[in-house]
């Protein structure tokens, strides 16, 4: 008796869904890998963002509290939120274009 003559065919379905499982959970581990991921570095920028908004309204409380003239509160004023507006408006605009392909057509 050989070991071929041994295998059942219980056996071959449990060895199937064992298989099966095992992709299930690696399929399921790379997806929760990714998204922990994407969790980690939005978190990352979040911080980030908090640091930054910290220091440019820290900055700008001690212009206004400690400046009497117009022009450095305007310049305090009107520095970040130009630098913001343009972050914003770049973050926003589309810079690609798609062609549609022509069968002959020279590019």
């Amino acid at each position: 008796m050989n070991f071929a003559d041994k295998i059942q065919p219980w056996m071959l379905i449990a060895l199937g869904l064992c298989v099966l499982l095992v992709i299930v959970a690696v399929r399921g581990g790379v997806k929760a890998a990714h998204k922990a991921r994407q969790v980690h570095r939005m978190g990352g920028n979040t911080v980030r963002t908090l640091i930054t908004t910290t220091v440019i309204g820290g900055g700008q409380w001690l212009i206004l509290a400690n400046s009497a003239d117009w022009r450095v509160t305007a310049a305090a004023l009107a520095v970040p939120a130009f630098v913001t507006a343009a972050l914003i408006v770049r973050a926003l605009t589309v810079t690609t274009t798609e062609h549609a392909h022509v069968k002959g057509a020279r590019r």
